[in-house]
């Protein structure tokens, strides 16, 4: 019982962080459960959850999501997770979620310090974090950050960053189930287990993160909230490579 109450009580913190900033629901919940499941549990569980509760988020913030850079992103992301996979045979993991790791914390503390950001006016530059983001997605499944400094970066408003994001993760994570569907992955009862018990804690998190979500209107104290995620992100990374978590 002590098992299925602790992993309730992760997915609902994780998800209603992901449901108000629209990212952190797998950098933060995988280096946590990973504490007490394998990740023969929590690897397929993590996008099971995550596409469930995305969904809901995806179809009520459809008007928000800038489709225009989605398309960007996706399409170069898929050409080079590929090579991510490839890269994974080969480089060390530790060291490179270390670099990873010290990237984000370097630009986060950067940005909380500097009272203006740079500022991305078009989505021209959007191809070249996609590539980042399927690069380290395809090798070490992180995929995340440089997809959320891109939004930085744009300076979206609070619900368009959260939406637009989500449904870049919606979609990367359908090829993620897809894989695992392949692999067999889904054949351990444990999953739908823990999945049954988590998903209403899931869904009860995303309106809420919504609600704290619509209460951040200046896109300034929004982006200062992602920044401190996103170090938080970094350490857990650079903790996580060096065998502390």
């Amino acid at each position: 019982m002590e098992t299925i109450l602790f992993i309730i009580l992760i997915v609902f913190c994780c998800s209603l962080i992901n449901s108000t900033f629209g990212f952190g629901f797998a950098m933060v919940s995988m280096p946590i459960l990973s504490l007490y499941f394998s990740l023969e549990i929590i690897g397929p569980l993590i996008p099971l959850l995550f596409i469930a509760g995305s969904t809901i988020i995806v179809v009520r913030g459809r008007k928000e999501i800038q489709y225009k850079s989605i398309i960007s992103l996706v399409i170069s992301a898929s050409l080079f997770v590929p090579i991510g996979v490839y890269l994974s045979k080969y480089a060390d993991e530790s060291l490179i979620k270390i670099i990873l790791g010290s990237f984000i914390i370097i630009f986060s503390i950067y940005n909380l310090i500097t009272p203006k950001i740079p500022y991305i006016k078009n989505d021209r530059y959007a191809a070249i974090f996609g590539a980042l983001s399927g690069l380290f997605g395809g090798a070490y499944n992180i995929s995340g950050p440089p997809v959320v400094i891109y939004g930085s970066l744009r300076q979206w408003s609070p619900p368009t960053f959260r939406v637009t994001l989500q449904f870049y993760f919606w979609l990367l994570t359908i090829l993620i189930i897809c894989s695992h569907v392949y692999m067999n992955s889904y054949q351990n009862s444990k999953i739908g287990y823990y999945f049954l018990y988590a998903f209403p804690a899931m869904i009860i998190a995303v309106p809420i993160g919504k609600k704290i979500n619509s209460f951040i209107t200046n896109p300034s104290a929004f982006n200062k909230y992602v920044y401190i995620l996103m170090l938080i992100s970094g350490f857990l990374l650079i903790f996580k490579a060096l065998g502390y978590i």
